[in-house]
């Protein structure tokens, strides 16, 4: 084995790698580690607890049980998606034969997603709300006929310019009612399967046993989801913190290939996700051009690697915001949900969670703080699903540090210029973000 700790593998017919835990990096930090006496215990009915005294499993003895009833075996959703792969094709047209028949059929008889049809609309000028009016309205006529019109100008302005004819790759799945197109793309379009980008996480984790698929949505076009490695969970005196990644990747245009670092609060099911643009070492990838699949399966495996490391980094962050005092909480909320483009809904469901969170064994950490204020926003993104949940999580380690490395000071100024730029909201504006039960 080399020194850098990778094993060859297949993948795709080209040669990847594969990461072993590498024991220089994942070292566990002693400060994070189950202390004397609080270990894994099973008690005198031979059932297992967790170290905060949460009912686990044998196999799993740092993970509530709680927890893992709603998690399944990594392995067993890269297979769900990899069977649905099989129904699914693409069809390279010239841009001339893609017209709509009518507002739910192509000319070639094929049917057309409202998806579909939206990304079809995309080559045109014709703005989003135009259609879904149109369509809401039953005015299938007029849409067919404007888009074909658009359609037929783009095709027109290109061959005035002298180029040569374009193609559009016509993304299908087949059903009981025949084939669907769920997406109309251009020639440039890199393609990124899903079952493709889960082989490509797979092939990158240190152990493919024991991981866990959580918080999935997969719609057969967009997944989104979290892969927990058990082997990595951390106790702290208020809860196990798992460490692992959370991806997303879509096959019609929702969004790119994306594999960032992952931190999971065992006890009340919440997540975070390092979203910060500036790490070099996340995979976000656009789906755009000739994608070389070994040198992303490369790419895959070093931000899988760094992301188990920044995972560890992110609970160190965490840890520090216990100490950063939240004066007022409600305000800050409402503040950071105006900053971060949430709806009141969304704002009231954030405070909810941080009234929540009061109520746990260790509510005093989260009083007037800023843990509790971030415990209370990926505590209510449990309510919501795949790009929205993924959005909340993201905002919550956006507003925790300004850097993966930040010290405790860092982050109580940033915490305090938090707080006083919501001191100047008008009250009847904060109470409009209160959660009254």
């Amino acid at each position: 084995m080399s020194d850098n700790r990778f094993d060859f593998l297949e993948f795709g017919g080209n040669t990847a790698t594969k990461a072993e835990p590498n024991k220089t990096i994942f070292t566990p930090v002693a400060s994070l580690q189950v202390k004397e006496g609080a270990s894994a215990q099973q008690d005198s009915n031979g059932t297992w607890f967790n170290a905060i005294g949460l009912q686990s499993t044998e196999s799993h003895r740092h993970v509530a049980k709680k927890w893992q009833d709603k998690c399944s075996p990594f392995a067993d959703f890269v297979e769900t998606v990899k069977e649905q792969s099989g129904s699914k094709y693409d069809l390279v047209l010239p841009e001339s034969k893609v017209r709509l028949k009518n507002s739910t059929t192509l000319t070639n008889d094929m049917n057309i997603t409202k998806s579909g049809l939206n990304s079809i609309r995309s080559f045109t000028e014709i703005p989003s709300s135009m259609v879904s009016f149109l369509d809401e309205r039953g005015y299938s006529d007029d849409l067919t006929r404007f888009i074909n019109s658009e359609l037929n100008l783009r095709e027109q302005a290109w061959a005035n310019d002298g180029k040569d004819s374009r193609e559009f790759r016509i993304r299908v799945r087949k059903d009981d009612e025949g084939d669907n197109v769920r997406a109309v793309v251009s020639g440039r379009y890199g393609v990124i399967d899903n079952h493709e980008a889960m082989e490509m996480i797979a092939n990158a984790l240190p152990s493919m046993t024991d991981a866990l698929a959580s918080h999935i949505s997969n719609d057969g076009d967009d997944i989104f989801g979290n892969v927990l490695l058990p082997d990595y969970m951390k106790s702290e005196p208020d809860s196990d913190y798992g460490v692992g990644i959370a991806f997303r990747n879509s096959e019609i245009k929702n969004s790119t290939f994306k594999v960032s670092p992952f931190l999971f609060r065992a006890i009340c099911l919440n997540g975070m996700i390092w979203g910060k643009e500036d790490s070099k070492n996340q995979i976000n990838q656009k789906h755009l051009g000739n994608i070389n699949r070994a040198e992303l399966q490369e790419q895959v495996t070093h931000a899988v690697m760094v992301a188990l490391t920044q995972g560890n980094d992110l609970l160190t962050l965490l840890g520090h915001s216990k100490q950063v005092k939240v004066e007022r909480p409600l305000q800050v909320i409402a503040q950071l949900s105006i900053n971060e483009g949430l709806t009141i809904e969304q704002g009231r469901a954030w405070h909810k969670g941080y009234l929540e969170s009061l109520n746990e064994v260790s509510g005093d950490l989260h009083e007037r703080s800023a843990f509790g204020v971030i415990n209370g926003l990926t505590r209510s993104a449990q309510e919501y699903k795949g790009a929205m949940r993924e959005n909340m999580e993201t905002i919550a380690s956006k507003i925790l540090a300004p850097s993966i490395d930040a010290d405790l000071q860092a982050i109580s100024k940033r915490w305090g210029r938090l707080s006083d730029n919501a001191s100047q909201l008008k009250e009847n504006i904060v109470q409009k973000y209160s959660y009254v039960g």
